[in-house]
Formats: structure tokens, sequence, C-alpha cells
């Protein structure tokens, strides 16, 4: 018999074939039926390591109805093989009381980041744009504590891309420096405008994602609006105002920073509602697509490499599996009959 682990053992710490006994958040749960009539429940169990599903086939109905998505909970049962993914096979589960001891804020994804080396990078981007409408625009965003501490926590995506604490600003400064180098080969490229449109791109993503459930979920606003439109509705209002002030704000610099805004994600189908028109725009498209796609394929590198693995599980988002062989400089020189038809 298997010795139970009754250590904080993180999601991605579990091994095929041990016993639990552990803290997850409870994200999903599902009341399913087996072939004979009998209920079973299939969970979703998450922390800040990631997520893995789990079932329960005793007393299904009765604790479905003692737990809800976003419970701390204290699961007990053995980690499996389903479908070449860990599970757990529940034995018991109870939601966590006072008596745990349980910070629900302890599940949320999350990496270790220098958030104040990015900030002091964001404020030093700030300074470096010299077209002062633009300047004003961006102090009195990212100068407002209440603003700003938002900003430097929160997660730039669910699951896909920078799924974690601080990720927003992390991708933010990513898509900076690649539409700082790209000013720089294209030089008819507005670069204050480039690195306005990049600091502010996301800016929805604020109010589009919530975490206070223990695990990142889109917000009520966030699902119905979606970040483009809840980004660009308030940087509209905060231009609005700076018109009213002395100096005002040029017209053109609104349709320019608006449209880089709303035609970040390139394409209709990716949830913008309009396309690229500028070059400016263009550029901000392709470096947010660059920073997500690398983002998002280091996490699937990281979370299914294993000794000997050459291959990921399929992704269906890129429609493709994705290549862990790394290039070995041991093999110059080894061929095969195979390599030979190249």
């Amino acid at each position: 018999m298997n010795e139970v682990n009754h250590s904080h053992k993180l999601i991605e710490e579990l091994v095929p074939g041990e016993k639990v006994a552990t803290f997850f958040i409870l994200r999903k749960k599902e009341l399913k039926t087996k072939k004979d009539g009998t209920p079973y429940l299939l969970l979703e169990l998450g922390d800040r390591s990631g997520r893995v599903s789990a079932t329960l086939w005793n007393n299904a109905q009765s604790i479905y109805e003692a737990i809800d998505t976003g419970d701390a909970v204290k699961v007990m049962g053995s980690v499996i093989v389903y479908k070449d993914a860990n599970q757990i096979a529940v034995e018991k589960i109870r939601k966590a009381d006072s008596s745990d001891h349980i910070d629900i804020n302890d599940f949320v994804p999350q990496r270790e980041l220098d958030t104040e080396i990015l900030v002091q990078d964001l404020e030093k981007t700030i300074e470096s744009v010299k077209t002062v409408p633009l300047k004003r625009l961006l102090q009195k965003v990212f100068h407002d504590p209440w603003w700003m501490d938002r900003f430097r926590e929160a997660p730039g995506g669910k699951l896909w891309h920078h799924a974690y604490l601080g990720g927003l600003l992390e991708h933010t400064l990513a898509v900076v420096k690649v539409c700082e180098t790209m000013a720089l080969l294209y030089p008819k490229a507005d670069r204050d405008l480039l690195m306005t449109g990049a600091l502010l791109h996301d800016i929805g993503k604020i109010d589009e994602y919530g975490y206070d459930q223990g695990y990142i979920d889109f917000t009520d606003e966030g699902r119905l609006w979606g970040h483009i439109s809840i980004g660009a509705h308030r940087i509209r209002t905060i231009i609005e105002k700076l018109e009213m002030e002395e100096e005002g704000f040029p017209r053109e610099l609104k349709r320019h920073v608006l449209h880089l805004i709303l035609s970040h994600q390139g394409k209709l189908e990716f949830g913008s509602p309009v396309l690229p028109m500028t070059l400016e725009a263009m550029i901000l498209f392709y470096a947010d697509e660059m920073d997500s796609k690398a983002n998002a394929l280091l996490h699937i590198i990281e979370r299914d490499t294993e000794p000997g693995k050459r291959w990921s599980k399929y992704v269906p988002l890129l429609d493709r599996f994705i290549y862990l062989g790394s290039p070995d400089l041991s093999e110059k020189g080894k061929g095969s009959e195979q390599s030979a038809l190249f």
C-alpha cells in the first residue's frame, strides 16, 4: 500500500501511483451519470502550478451539493494516468475551513518575476516618449496609483499565454521591446505612437480577468465586452478628459491610438473589430502575436518535457504537436537511411 503524501504538493509535482492528501482550488464540477444510471463527479482542481482533472465515484450527489467552484478543498486520493495525463481518483473531498489556515491567493498561478525592474522599464519607456500629448496620456494612465497597482498584478491571460500574476506587465514590456526594434528597422513608423500602443494595447485585461476566487477567470464584464472594447473605452474616456484641458489632445493622434487598441489582435475572427490599417498597427499586431505565441510555447515545452519524450501533447489552439527534441551536437556525422532522404 502506498503511503499517503500529506504535504502541500503542487500539481506539477504529482507522480502517478502516489496517494495524496492536499489542498486545491475547485475550478469546475460536473455531475455525470454512469451507464448503470448512478451519478459520479468530474472535477477540475487547480493550484498555482496548473490544473488536474479528478473523478469521484461514491456519494457524488451529496458531495456535488456540498462544494462549489471557487472553494478551497482538501482532497485525498490516488494519482493515476488517463489519456496520457495525470488524474486524481478522489476517495475523500471536503471544503476547507478556518482551521486549515488556507490563503486562497496562494492558489492563483504565479511565476517569479522582478516586477520592480519591469515597472522601472515601463517608466523609462514613458519618459522616452517625446510627443507631448502621448506622454501626457501615458502618465495619466500609469501614474494613477490605483490603476498601476492593478496593472502590475494582473494576469496576461486565462490559460493560453502569460496566465499568471504579473503576466500582463511582463507581456506588455516584451511587446514594447519588439516594437522598439521594429521602429529602428522601419524609421517611417512613428516610434512614440508604437510605444504608446504597446503600453496600452491590453489595458482592458485589468477588468477582463479576475482572480479573487483562487484562479484566473473572466469577469462578467470581461466575458460580455472583452478586453479590446473595455480598453478602447477607458482610453477614449481619458483622452476626452485631456481634450478638455488647455493643452488639448490632437484628434488625429486620438484616431491612431484608438485604432492601435482596436486592431491589435489583427483579425476579425481573433476579436478585433477592425483590421490593422496603419504601419504602426501592423507592427503592433505581429509584436503581440510573437510574444504571446512564444510564451505559450514555452509553457507547453516546460509542461510536457520529460526524459526521452520528443513531442508535446496535441495543442488544439495551434492545431499541431510541438517538437521537444533539442539539438544534440554529439550526433554530428551520425547519418541514417532516413536522413539521407533529405
